[in-house]
């Protein structure tokens, strides 16, 4: 092959390599998430027996990606590659054609949480990464040969890979894309009385042709344009509304929402309360109490949780609980409506950890959450660059 034409395949490899390596590993971040994401390919495929698998499967997807991206942007095994990487973004064509056609309502999750696209959008995508691909590997049969060094790129890049899918299966993501990121503000944070929590005042605003229906605290930028305001129920906000709304009821049926963006606040979500190890929840909660703060116990099945913590538990969807902290048994802790903080179940904070955070300003100490997780992101992505780029 000329010079020149080797130059533009391995451009458009790398094209394709930085799109696949981007897609994985935003996957990788967050295996949780891209489990559910598998899950509504399941159910829309009518697959639903394989969604107890989905979690795995979802990683193993996120880790092919990554592993691809990494081949096509070293330019190792080229061959093996090639066919892989078509034959996957054919498999992924052919399901975005069929979303275009049957118009689901789900999202694509072709770059996880981070970055959502609409089923036109991914389809076209898909059909320009297929085009990059035949230019980077046509003809077939001169696909030229790698420096030496290069292996040793991508097999200390899937490494790090494979300690990311391992590490994050343990552990928050380090980077919350979800509505119910630190930093992020409840909706139920304005000052609505108990009678008038199940109506909301929305400004609606339109960009585009599209509508869309936002909380006072949650305005968006100079793109939209303002329409009007409306009166409009609880239900349909959370199907339109771009903020955090964390809804969820006493045993009596009654919205408590408010109650959780009034002081300082720690909840503990559940969203399968029946695989939650109790024994240690009561000792918890006086911890809470002892830092200063308010103990809420947030499950889908009130029925689960022991008679003595009936008092602190409330009911909400099992959508919204895995949304608000990944992990089952997770605590998030806010300030006046503020989410501030994440824990893991396998890390639950101590007093002392929930003393901290209640003497900081809330601003103070989500800027300093988020600031750790992308310290530890930014990291990662640094070593493979490093790796991609020196070696």
């Amino acid at each position: 092959m000329k010079p020149s034409l080797l130059k533009i395949s391995r451009f458009c490899a790398i094209l394709v390599g930085l799109v696949l390596l981007a897609s994985g590993l935003l996957k990788l971040l967050d295996p949780v998430g891209t489990g559910l994401i598998v899950q509504e390919y399941c159910r829309f495929l009518h697959l639903d027996f394989l969604s107890g698998v989905a979690r795995w499967a979802g990683v193993a997807l996120a880790l092919l990606e990554s592993v691809l991206g990494t081949a096509l942007l070293t330019g190792v095994y080229r061959r093996a590659t090639a066919v892989a990487t078509q034959i996957l973004l054919a498999v992924f064509t052919l399901i975005t054609i069929l979303l275009v056609v049957f118009k689901p309502e789900m999202d694509c999750g072709c770059f996880g949480e981070a970055v959502h696209l609409t089923h036109s959008q991914s389809l076209l995508k898909n059909l320009i990464l297929l085009a990059l691909v035949a230019v980077a590997f046509l003809p077939f049969k001169d696909l030229g040969e790698p420096k030496k060094r290069k292996y040793y790129a991508f097999w200390a890049v899937f490494a790090g890979l494979a300690v990311a899918a391992v590490y994050n299966q343990f552990h928050l993501p380090a980077v919350d894309f979800t509505e119910f990121a630190p930093g992020n503000e409840l909706f139920a944070s304005r000052d609505d009385s108990p009678e008038e929590a199940d109506v909301f005042v929305a400004h609606v605003y339109e960009r585009d042709a599209q509508t869309g229906l936002f909380p006072a605290n949650r305005l968006p930028d100079s793109t939209w344009t303002f329409v009007r305001l409306d009166t409009v129920s609880r239900n349909t906000l959370r199907l339109d509304v771009r903020g955090a709304l964390l809804s969820f009821r006493d045993a009596e049926g009654n919205y408590r929402d408010a109650d959780a963006a009034r002081g300082k606040v720690v909840l503990l979500s559940a969203y399968e309360p029946e695989r939650l190890d109790w024994t240690g929840v009561p000792a918890f909660i006086e911890s809470v109490y002892s830092a200063g703060a308010v103990p809420m116990l947030l499950v889908t099945d009130l029925s689960s949780v022991p008679a003595g913590l009936q008092d602190q538990a409330f009911a909400a969807d099992y959508k919204t609980l895995i949304t608000l902290n990944r992990s089952n048994g997770g605590v998030t802790y806010l300030d006046d409506g503020l989410i501030v903080r994440k824990w893991h179940a396998r890390a639950l904070p101590s007093e002392g950890d929930l003393s901290y955070f209640a003497g900081l300003d809330g601003i103070e100490g989500a800027v300093r959450s988020v600031n750790e997780g992308r310290l530890r992101a930014e990291g990662y992505l640094l070593y493979l660059l490093a790796v991609l780029i020196l070696l």
